[in-house]
């Protein structure tokens, strides 16, 4: 994508405020044109001063154009500051709901890293843009287009020499930018892959001290910054170069007017004030040109972080080079309104593979009752989480169904399906808020009567009378500043809080020590009464209590039934139960021996 066409997609942030937009641009116009009459006037009073006249007419325009000037551009300045630091705030608080209500599939397949480093970095140069735009770049450009004509009005020969340094000005934009396109878009690259192992390191830090990395984590980070640095230096030799020949060129253009008028003095041709006006035209000109190199490089910069930001918006497809919003599961969403359901849910031949993956689910058919708990065992990467999170619609299914309470999930609004649903993860997803905060996640509105009956509910409310701030004591990052199981069972009470008819329950107690899991498990059978429940979980024994045991491997549904069923089969699930210690096989073949002796009788 083209730099001018970033630099308008840049501005149509702006376009919510247009009109006040458009008085500060017209404004600027407004002091362009009058930057533009301030040298003539100036020019008209060094005549009037060398041959003798009266010049208070003259001066005291010349003052009044100054003073006009000054507080026209601090009034005009102030408005365009303002917008720019509303505008960002705003871009902050929506560009941060579009990415976060974006699809949990789309948030998996992203760095949290790159997302935050994009967003704020785009956040600041796009309020630095917005500024420069509304400050100089339409003025700067009106000011250029006014001063060659009238310069060329006034003598064509003097007028020509600022002709030629514009060009040489915009020949040596475009060859340095040619130049180090591909280097500025390195740089970029290797910018993000510093901050991005930074971030990597800091979040790991505990692996790091406990590897004894902290010395090659440095070494990693102090190499990537000198590739950074490599690819750098190039491009700013270049910029320094072009600036070097710009001030060359400048230098030798006002020599050139101040000769060649020098000379047309003396013959008569010119007066002294127009050759003082030109090199006023000389200087302003000068400048402007050198608010068009900065606004040049700081576009070329800002390029790579700006196209970055501009995908993670869905403004524009850079495949296509078109302005255009890409297809989501989000988009897909529903637009049924889902009430609080019974708890029934049924899968229909569901198969789903995952992009440049083998693992999937194929053909899944099963029905969970209300109220019912089912759980759902097998090995790693069988297709478990998979199954959950087809439910809770992360990902949609490439083929069959999924039905709650006998209405398609894909018919139903995002918010009213997640209102329905309450998981527990085995991470317990804690924010580095209060505790009150991360318990009424799911219920803003909840009274705090309420927060403490479902953290009583989790076995909890003990251990938080007895923090320092009680349920106002902030948990850390990640919770860190408590114990696993403290964790565990705020996470719980927060599911309790929701009071969502389905329970998905994702390796909650895996992490645990035994007197732990105890503990959470005796909150957990709490919670799950009179709720719709999966069980994702590697423990075997925590499947005892489930209606209905699901074994899944290789995204398959290979043995279902109760747990004393599949454990007396001599299948799958007796194999996991015999590998696990909960079960030998000689409880398997009693258990085998019992039901012929039934089946016989």
């Amino acid at each position: 994508m083209s730099l001018f066409k970033v630099y308008i997609c840049a501005l149509t942030y702006l376009s919510q405020l247009r009109l006040r937009v458009f008085l500060i641009v017209l404004c600027n116009v407004i002091l362009a044109v009058v930057s533009v009459a301030e040298p003539i006037l100036f020019g008209s009073v060094i005549d009037n001063l060398s041959s003798k006249n009266f010049i208070s007419h003259s001066l005291l325009m010349w003052m009044m154009f100054m003073i006009f000037n000054a507080l026209a551009f601090v009034l005009v300045s102030r408005e365009a500051d303002r917008i720019a630091h509303s505008r960002r705030s705003v871009l902050l608080t929506e560009s941060f709901a579009r990415i976060i209500s974006r699809p949990l599939s789309w948030h998996y397949s992203k760095s949290t890293f790159n997302l935050s480093h994009t967003l704020l970095r785009a956040s600041e140069t796009l309020f630095t843009l917005w500024l420069e735009f509304m400050r100089n770049h339409l003025a700067t450009a009106i000011a250029i287009i006014l001063l060659i004509p009238v310069a060329f009005s006034m003598d064509f020969r003097l007028a020509t020499v600022l002709m030629v340094l514009g060009l040489i000005y915009w020949l040596i934009g475009k060859v340095v930018i040619n130049r180090t396109r591909k280097g500025q878009d390195s740089v970029e690259s290797h910018y993000r892959e510093t901050f991005s192992h930074i971030s990597d390191s800091i979040r790991n830090v505990s692996v790091l001290h406990s590897y004894d990395r902290i010395d090659a984590e440095v070494k990693a980070v102090k190499s990537y910054c000198e590739k950074l640095l490599f690819a750098q230096l190039p491009v700013l030799d270049w910029w320094a170069l072009a600036n070097a020949l710009n001030r060359m060129a400048s230098t030798i253009s006002m020599v050139v007017v101040i000769i060649v008028g020098s000379f047309l003095v003396k013959r008569g041709e010119m007066q002294i004030g127009e050759v003082i006006a030109f090199i006023g035209f000389a200087n302003l000109l000068i400048s402007r040109l050198d608010q068009v190199r900065q606004f040049s490089v700081q576009i070329f910069e800002a390029h790579s972080r700006l196209i970055d930001f501009f995908e993670l918006e869905g403004n524009i497809n850079v495949n296509s080079n078109k302005i255009n919003a890409p297809k989501t599961c989000g988009d897909l969403f529903g637009n049924i309104e889902l009430g609080k359901v019974r708890g029934l849910v049924e899968f229909r031949d569901v198969s789903f593979n995952f992009q440049n993956a083998v693992h999937g689910v194929k053909k899944v058919s099963f029905v969970a009752k209300a109220g019912q708990t089912i759980a759902i065992v097998g090995p790693t990467g069988a297709g478990k989480t998979t199954l959950m999170n087809l439910l809770q619609r992360v990902y949609d299914p490439n083929e069959g169904q999924i039905l709650i309470d006998g209405i398609d999930i894909t018919r139903v609004t995002h918010r009213s399906l997640r209102r329905n649903i309450a998981t527990v993860f085995q991470e317990s997803g804690l924010l580095d808020r209060s505790i009150s905060e991360n318990i009424s996640l799911g219920r803003e509105e909840a009274k705090q009567a309420d927060i403490v009956n479902a953290a009583s509910v989790a076995v909890a409310h003990d251990f938080i009378k007895n923090c320092s701030d009680g349920y106002d004591t902030r948990v850390g990052e990640k919770g860190n500043y408590l114990s696993g199981g403290e964790r565990q069972r705020i996470a719980i009470a927060r599911a309790v809080l929701k009071d969502a008819p389905i329970l998905i329950l994702d390796e909650a107690t895996s992490a645990l020590d035994v007197e732990t899991e105890n503990r959470v498990k005796n909150a957990i059978d709490v919670l799950r009464n009179n709720r719709t429940t999966f069980i994702i979980a590697h423990r075997l024994s925590t499947v005892r209590e489930a209606d209905l045991v699901m074994v899944v491997d290789k995204g398959q549904i290979v043995e279902m039934g109760s747990f004393e069923d599949l454990s007396h089969s001599n299948g799958r699930f007796a194999a996991l139960l015999r590998s696990g210690g909960i079960m030998s096989d000689i409880n398997v073949r009693k258990a085998n021996f019992t039901i012929i002796d039934n089946e016989a009788a």
